[in-house]
């Protein structure tokens, strides 16, 4: 099984939360891979470039871990590099690609079970409150949208307000592909009296 939760930060808004996570949790970042079996620390959450944006020249991407967390690697030979594995004592910190024009959608992301020979078992549950704590505090940091069915920062909602557009994901041939607008119901006592 897997915990996650979809956002919307702008990159000022993924440096408050990680100042804030810093601050107030035992927070490490990890990049997502590293030239040798040893993660690789780093001290900011972004990255540039986008993965789905190709107009993007930011975007979140790293691993948020705890201190004497268990990081496994497993070797990725067509990139010829070491990826930290989901089944790490890790948060998935992924997405937010930002162009100035478009917010693509972000998310954090954890599996709380391993497999080991075949049989599901649960992480360390040291690890599992951890990780829950830092959606708690991050969900307590940043405003829910039903409309989007995602987090905000204060910053992304205040550049959406002034026309900025929130992407729910983008490809390389469609671009991005925007956030539906839901539409308010219609008042049912209007209708039932043929309003």
């Amino acid at each position: 099984m897997s915990k996650q939760f979809n956002m919307y930060l702008l990159p000022a808004d993924v440096e408050s939360l990680i100042r804030t996570l810093r601050f107030r949790l035992d927070v490490s970042l990890f990049q997502p891979w590293s030239p040798s079996l040893v993660p690789v620390s780093t001290e900011s959450a972004l990255c540039k470039g986008g993965l789905q944006l190709n107009t993007a020249t930011v975007r979140a991407d790293c691993y948020l871990a705890r201190k004497g967390a268990e990081i496994r690697m497993k070797f990725i030979r067509n990139l010829s590099r070491w990826n930290i594995d989901t089944a790490s004592e890790v948060v998935e910190f992924s997405g937010c690609e930002f162009d100035g024009q478009v917010l693509v959608r972000g998310r954090f992301y954890f599996e709380n079970d391993l497999l080991i020979d075949d049989t599901l078992a649960p992480k360390r549950k040291g690890f599992l409150n951890w990780a829950d704590t830092v959606f708690r505090l991050t969900k307590r940091s940043l405003t829910r949208s039903k409309t989007f069915d995602a987090y905000v920062g204060e910053n992304a909602e205040r550049w959406r307000q002034k026309g900025g557009r929130f992407a729910w994901s983008a490809n390389s041939k469609r671009g991005p592909i925007y956030e539906v607008e839901v539409q308010p119901m219609p008042d049912k006592t209007r209708l039932d009296r043929g309003g």
